[in-house]
């Protein structure tokens, strides 16, 4: 196999899982590990990568929208344990806000044997699921549903988080970089989410670990003014070195 060949599969693995193994790599490829390494020296000279601590990831400058049938399947088993962590930290008698996304699907699953909850929401699908349960009360702000999403987005939206106080908000990203923050492809999003966040007395990202290292085009807000962030195993030890230094803290599942 010619090493360009090889360097396209890597990308295309890439472009589909959002990270890579070297040693896996390796295995599959049936190349040496310094081989594998070379390769994700070259692709992050192109700027396509990011080199991590045993790995890479897919640097992309701009995260566009993802239909929500597809995000939906994508790491879905990481999703559902940071869902189940999070989803822990709700209280009796909470008000929470679930940010569109299917990892905050994920945590309206667990939220569903807790009593006395308020869920607001700017998630159709979210509110749909919620809104049977005798002992969940659902909020859901009106505006625009996006088609590939079934996220609310517009000022409709945002008025409405305006008016309204939680006592945590579970937030979402397509992309998360550590000296841009949380930025997402829309600037009613990131309106939006702004809004959100500041109706929401503690402030958790939710996300995996194959959203850091990206950016998208609106920043939604620094990741200094989170309170905490779940994410998974998989998060680069750089990453989370850098988080430590900015005292940012970090609960891995």
């Amino acid at each position: 196999m010619l090493p360009a060949e090889r360097r396209k599969i890597i990308t295309d693995y890439l472009k589909e899982h959002g990270k890579v193994v070297v040693e896996d790599l390796a295995e599959v490829l049936k190349v040496s590990t310094m081989t594998i390494r070379r390769d994700l020296q070259l692709l992050e000279e192109e700027d396509l990568v990011t080199r991590t601590h045993g790995g890479a990831v897919l640097k992309e400058q701009l995260i566009k929208e993802v239909p929500y049938k597809d995000k939906a399947a994508i790491n879905i088993k990481i999703k559902r344990k940071l869902a189940l962590f999070a989803a822990g930290l709700v209280q009796e008698g909470y008000t929470v806000i679930l940010d569109a996304g299917t990892t905050n699907m994920e945590i309206a699953k667990h939220l569903v044997n807790k009593k006395d909850v308020k869920v607001i929401t700017n998630d159709v699908m979210i509110a749909a699921f919620l809104y049977p349960y005798e002992n969940i009360e659902v909020y859901c702000c009106g505006g625009l549903i996006q088609k590939t999403t079934g996220a609310i987005t517009g000022s409709n939206a945002k008025d409405f988080f305006e008016d309204v106080l939680t006592d945590v908000i579970f937030i979402g990203a397509n992309a998360v970089d550590l000296r841009s923050g949380i930025t997402t492809p829309t600037l009613d999003k990131a309106k939006l989410k702004r809004q959100m966040l500041e109706a929401a007395e503690e402030k958790i990202l939710v996300c995996d670990s194959s959203k850091f290292g990206k950016k998208s085009f609106a920043k939604v807000c620094s990741l200094e003014e989170l309170d905490l962030i779940i994410t998974d195993t998989g998060i680069a030890l750089e990453t989370l070195d850098i988080l430590k230094e900015k005292n940012i803290a970090v609960e891995k599942v």
